[in-house]
Parts: C-alpha cells; structure tokens; sequence
C-alpha cells in the first residue's frame, strides 16, 4: 500500500525534478517509509512512489521497480493477495525472482500476459507501468475501485496520482473546483465517486474495474476490463451447499488477506462484519497449519467507544474479544475532538460528506501501536443487504410476487434494526426540500453503469439495488472515505468481503438467501454458526461508524458554524444562497432542529475544504 504520482510531458518539455518530487511528496502520509524516482528523459516521463512496506519490506522492494532489463517500470499501490500462487505459475513458465514482493510478480504477469494478467490478480491495485522500449505508459485500477486513482490530461501533458492534494503541487495545474459537482455532493454525496469526474475540473477518476493505455501522439484509451455480470455462475442448489461453499470463500478471502511481513490487526465495531472478521481471524489461526506468508502478529482489535452516548457498542466489542481472545485497543471519542482534528481529517480526506471521527482515530490508534494493516468488514453491507432500504427493496419484491406472509416479516425485521422512527423520519422529509443551492446538481456520468442498467432491468428489485449500491453509489463512498481515513496514518485497509470471488458468488445467488424471514445477511449468519459468538450472529441491530451528534449541536460547533456563515467568502459563495443559509442557521439554533444543523454542517466543511485546497496550493507557488 503506498501512494503513486507521475506525470508525462506531452509537450517535449523536460521533467523538472523538483516539481517531481513535489508533486510525490505531497501524499507522503500514504507512504511514510521511504519515496522513490524514475525519470526517463527520453520521453520527458516522470514516476513517484511514496512506499508503505508491508511485502518484502527490504530495499529489494522499493519502487519504482524495474523489470526485464528496465524495459518495464512500475510503480503501484494497492496488494496482490494471490501472489504466491502467481509467483509459483510464473516460475513454471521460466520466470526467475530477485525479491519476494507482489510487486515484481505484477512485472512478470505484465510481461508473459499482457492486458489479460489483470483477470487473474486477486487483490486491490492502483498502478502505472512504463513500457520504454514501445513508449507506452499502462494504467489500471482493481474490480471494484477500492484504491484510489485520479488523473488529469490536455494536450501539454498527462498526470496521475492516488489523491487530489497531489495536483496542487504541479505548477501547470490550476485550481478550480466545478460548482455543478459540489452541490451535486451537497445534494446526493454517494453520486460522486462512481462518476468519472471529481469535484476539481480537470481531474477524472479512472473507475475500478478500467484501465488506460497512453502512447505519444494519442489520446488515453480508457477501457472496461471488468464487468460482474460477465462473471456470474452456477451455484449449488441446496442451501446447506451454498452455506459451505459461502464459508468456504469467506475464510479463504480471510486467509490470503493476513499475508503480510509486518503485523496487522483490525477495525472492531461489534456489529456483523467486522465481528466476522475478527473470528475468521480466529479461526484460521486455529486451524491453519502453515505460515503460508501468514502475519505472526494479528492479534489486536481496535475499538471507537462513545461512553454513555446511544451508539456505543463497546458491549458488542468486547463479546468478540471475549470469544477471539485477541487484544483490544480502545479509542475513546467526544464532540470536542471534531473541531480538534478538523483541518487535518477535512484535508486529508479531501472530498464532502462528514467529518468521520471514528474511523480517523482508529487507524491512528492503529500506526501508534505498530499496526500498518487492518482487515476491516467492508463490502458486507453492499453485497449481503446489511442495510434498512434493502429491506425496503424486498418488500417491493415480495409485494409484486402476492407474499403477504412474507412481507409481514420484512417489516417486523426493519423494526428490529432499529430504525423505524417515525418523528425522525417525518423531521427528515421537512429538511428534503433544499433552497439554499444556487446551482443546478450534474448528471451522474458513467459509462459502465450507462452500460450495466439495461442488463439488469428484470432483475428483482434487491438485485439492482445492491448492484447498483455495489458498484456505483453506497460502496464507491465508503471505500473512497476509508481509504483517505486509514492512509492519513500511512495504514492499509483489506476487506474479505471484497474479493472477487466472494463478489460473483453472492451476485449468482438468489436474494432470498442475504435476507431471510429473520435476518439480514442470512447466508453469512448461517455459515459462520460455531466461528461467530452467538449473541452477535443473531444480533440485528444496524449502526456502522455513526458521528456523535453533538459534533454539530454543541455549543462549540455552534460558534464554528456561526463564524464561517457570517464570514463574507461563504456569504458570497456562487453556490449557495449564504443569507438563507444563515437564515435558517439562527432559526435552527433557536428550535435545536439537529436535522437542519447537520444540513448546515456539510456545508461549512464545504467551504472549509475548498478553503484549505486553496491556501495549500498557495504554498506550492
């Protein structure tokens, strides 16, 4: 896991190796054990590598890499979790290796495969390989987009990086933010990361599942290499079978993901998914019987608590500790914290949405105790049904099919998620209508999904809405937000629940076996009897990594808020309406309407985070 940055000149001009470095340092955070260079002057082409060691972490494993007498040069982020295998295919076919990285691994698959070698990794990746014998420079980006990679292209010069900060450093790169794409943030935040441009014009994100192929004298071909649906099968016809055959892939997407030469631990919230992490864990230490490249250290639990506040789940936690035995690490959380680390969580993370507290002090709890690797539950919400609107999406289901027994029972088990309540969701409706935003919200731009939504149109409804949710809202969003919340302390985040194989099994199968008569995520439940301490196998209560409330209603937040409101830049913005927003602020203090505050709250970070991108970039000049 590292950060990536590299930039062709189109335009003959040589690399200015300072502005190289610049542009590579400036996501140091992603990779705080070391950088690394290459330049070749011939092509005006330069590559920058922020490393986090965790595979081969000896010099041998440094980036950029070079491969077959230097013709290939590689620098890459992400993990190739079935490596070995690879490595052991590639050394059938000839292939000799001086380092034990997946890194060189990657190379030789390149070499012998070409473009093809992506459908045989098993892993998360962003990389870039330079072919300088044919002057080609070959971008992907994994399945499903879970590391990030963001690129920028004229005709004067193509550039790429792991995060947006990064152009701030270029000297040819100016600043702007697209007010069409940040009120379509403040209208829908999950329409962001699935579609093809950012929030700064100019800058487009390669989607996971595409990769780009660049050659002088031509514009970048972007291609689709992976589609899910082309990946669909059979699956057993029994659900007992399908149970085992769940279980089976689940441990083993564990299993390949606890390789590691430094420790790991994992992110521990109580609820289903990160519980079943955790005892997976467990249990492949139990029964394992090789090392198999396995972490030696992984035993360490990381817990966000919230004393006395309504969603703490310590008591969950702890269930887990009791049953793993493995050793918890409690980060304790208040409001005050929010404004505490507000610039640095808002600029790290660099997109709107919220300031997510929790996660941000976990994985800074998980650097502080030697842990660089986390394997944390995400995906099982997106790919399972975790969340309350798939219930909703079943009922449709049920509805449309005459079950009235069975919809009865969708409708107990939304209760028992506990979110059912009636005066929050009647305040929530009241705060939908938003006249504050003077901008008319872009349309969602992707041509996959332009592609996919034909395919699945006489899908049941659950099927496209976890599809879609999957591959192009919900999931997208969290991924983006984990991956700038753990890399802000140099930690690299592995979910089990993403591997592909787990992915086209679960999308096969039909939707009555992820939400059952009593439960969400039944299969998962099901399957993991005996590994899962029971309490929380039969657990239904839904909550995630919620934010504290009063982070926008305390008395503290309330004169923040205040303060940029009234300041005159957001009172003047081209993009909402400032007097209305400062307006309905004062009503919404005096009646203490969280809804209307929380609204407010995103907006402030907003303006705060467009604030910040410009004093950074100011620093760079």
């Amino acid at each position: 896991m590292c950060g990536i940055a590299g930039f062709w000149n189109l335009n003959n001009q040589p690399v200015d190796e300072a502005e190289l470095h610049r542009f590579t340092d400036s996501i140091s955070h992603r990779g705080p054990d070391g950088n690394g260079f290459y330049i070749d002057a011939s092509a005006n082409l330069g590559l920058g590598h922020r490393r986090l060691a965790i595979l081969d972490t000896s010099d041998s494993g440094k980036q950029p890499m070079p491969f077959a007498n230097q013709r290939y040069w590689i620098i890459f982020n992400g993990e190739i979790y079935n490596f070995i295998e690879l490595k052991a295919e590639l050394e059938t076919a000839g292939f000799t290796f001086r380092t034990e990285s997946d890194t060189e691994v990657l190379l030789a698959a390149y070499h012998h495969w070409g473009e093809d070698f992506q459908l045989k990794l098993n892993g998360m990746w962003a990389f870039a390989i330079w072919d300088s014998a044919e002057k080609k420079l070959f971008l992907s980006r994994d399945r499903f987009g879970v590391k990030p990679l963001i690129y920028f292209y004229n005709e004067n010069r193509f550039a790429f990086a792991s995060e947006m900060k990064a152009f701030l450093a270029l000297d040819s790169f100016n600043l702007e933010f697209d007010p069409a794409m940040i009120t379509q943030a403040l209208t829908n935040q999950r329409l962001i990361e699935g579609d093809e441009r950012c929030l700064i014009k100019g800058l487009n994100h390669l989607l996971g599942g595409h990769c780009l192929t660049l050659q002088k004298g031509e514009k970048p071909k972007i291609r689709r290499w992976w589609n899910t649906l082309d990946h669909l099968q059979e699956v057993p016809q029994t659900y007992t079978e399908q149970t085992e055959y769940f279980k089976e892939l689940f441990l083993d997407a564990c299993r390949i993901r606890m390789r590691s030469d430094v420790p790991i631990g994992t992110a521990l919230s109580g609820g289903l998914d990160s519980s079943a992490i955790v005892s997976g864990m467990n249990y492949i230490h139990q029964k394992n019987t090789t090392t198999d490249r396995l972490a030696a250290s992984w035993q360490k639990a990381f817990i966000m608590t919230y004393p006395g506040a309504e969603i703490d789940e310590k008591k969950y936690a702890d269930e887990v500790i009791k049953h793993t035995g493995v050793m918890p690490h409690y980060s304790i959380g208040d409001s005050s914290l929010y404004l505490k680390h507000y610039n640095d969580i808002l600029f790290q993370y660099e997109e709107i949405s919220d300031i997510h507290l929790g996660p941000w002090l976990i994985h800074k709890s998980q650097r502080e105790h030697g842990v660089v690797v986390t394997l944390d539950g995400h995906g099982g919400d997106e790919i399972l049904a975790g969340y309350p609107w798939y219930i909703t999406a079943a009922i449709k289901d049920s509805i449309s099919s005459l079950a009235p027994i069975r919809t009865l029972k969708l409708i107990s088990m939304m209760y028992g998620l506990g979110v059912i309540n009636l005066n929050a969701l009647y305040a929530k409706l009241k705060n939908k209508k938003n006249t504050w935003l003077l901008q008319t919200p872009t349309n969602f731009i992707s041509s996959a999904y332009e592609q996919d939504m034909p395919c699945i149109k006489n899908r049941d409804q659950l099927f496209k809405t976890l599809y879609t949710d999957f591959h192009y809202t919900q999931l997208p969003t969290n991924l983006r937000d984990f991956d700038r919340l753990s890399m802000a302390h140099g930690v690299e985040v592995r979910a089990p629940f993403m591997d592909w194989r787990l992915v086209c099994y679960l999308f096969s199968l039909p939707s009555s076996v992820k939400i059952g008569d009593r439960f969400t995520k039944q299969i998962l439940r099901d399957s993991l009897k005996g590994i899962l301490p029971e309490s929380i196998r039969t657990r239904t209560r839904k909550l995630g990594f919620p934010n504290l409330a009063e982070a926008w209603t305390s008395p503290q937040a309330i004169a923040f808020m205040q303060d940029v409101i009234h300041s005159q830049p957001f009172q003047e913005s081209q993009i909402w309406n400032g007097k209305q927003i400062q307006r309905d602020f004062v009503l919404a203090t005096q009646s203490k309407n969280e809804q209307t505050l929380h609204q407010i709250w995103i907006y402030v970070q907003a303006f705060s985070l467009m604030k910040l991108f410009q004093e950074k970039q100011r620093t760079y000049k």
